[in-house]
């Protein structure tokens, strides 16, 4: 029950988050105007391209490895545990978070953008959004394959909530590690500082549970910090178990971030 309670909060608050932003037009305008500078950027295009190929290289490696007989894993857990995927997906968010804010301060349109006629929160959610729609669009083609596979599986009831697991941890650890890149690029006007930012956070919070396994550290803390770590969230919904803290964990942090960058966007606006 409290469970259900908490989720039903965070939605909440995200439907009103959205609410608002969709009131009276603006924050679509904005939202389109940032979705056509990520298409109309070479940089986005490359980045789904090696994305693309890596992922592609991953499923045809976990295919080869699975013909060479049984295997107690599904085609899911080889695919998103390989290291082929791993080495993409952290470069996934600086690149695309990196010049959300840094950009507009650099070219000095950042104060424009402050003073005119929107709200602090149309402007964040605008850059976030379309950022993350990036993000999900980036997963697009390789979730093709897996549904492809699918349709000519003779025995699938498994595998299904696998794929099921493995998709829903990636949104939400996109969803968190991109309100990790929006508020590393509210903070400085260098682009490249923000994007060693996000990428150093993203990493150090998917590998804690492996820099504690070693220490001299209780178990409780040990227990503890490895609670926050991607990497076992990762397995576990790989595993094809849904666990709704997780969802909490996600939703809640990345909505902290975002708030934490508000208030940052909110400083500049008063300097300006």
């Amino acid at each position: 029950m409290p469970f259900t309670i908490t989720i039903g909060l965070l939605l909440s608050i995200i439907a009103l988050s959205l609410w608002k932003f969709l009131s009276g037009g603006t924050g679509m305008v904005l939202l389109v105007k940032e979705l056509r500078s990520f298409f109309f950027s070479p940089v986005a295009w490359v980045v789904l391209t090696l994305v693309m190929l890596l992922n592609g290289f991953s499923f045809t490696a976990a295919l080869a490895d699975l013909r060479e007989g049984e295997r107690s894993v599904t085609l899911t857990a080889y695919t998103f545990n390989s290291i082929q995927f791993w080495l993409a997906y952290f470069f996934i968010f600086p690149v695309i978070t990196m010049r959300l804010f840094a950009e507009e301060q650099k070219l000095g349109t950042i104060e424009t953008l402050l003073t005119a006629p929107v709200t602090t929160i149309q402007l964040l959610l605008a850059k976030y959004l379309a950022a993350l729609s990036f993000y999900i669009i980036l997963w697009l083609p390789s979730l093709l394959n897996f549904l492809l596979f699918q349709m000519n599986s003779t025995d699938n009831s498994a595998s299904i909530g696998s794929l099921t697991g493995s998709y829903i941890i990636i949104l939400l650890v996109g969803m968190f590690n991109i309100a990790i890149g929006c508020l590393a690029s509210a903070l400085t006007k260098n682009q490249l500082v923000a994007a060693m930012i996000c990428f150093t956070f993203c990493l150090l919070h998917f590998l804690v549970g492996f820099i504690l396994q070693n220490l001299p550290v209780s178990d409780v803390f040990r227990e503890l910090v490895t609670y926050f770590s991607t990497q076992v969230h990762v397995r576990a919904f790989i595993d094809g178990l849904i666990d709704t803290r997780q969802l909490i964990y996600y939703m809640s942090f990345a909505i902290l971030l975002l708030s934490i960058t508000h208030h940052v966007l909110e400083f500049r606006k008063w300097k300006v």
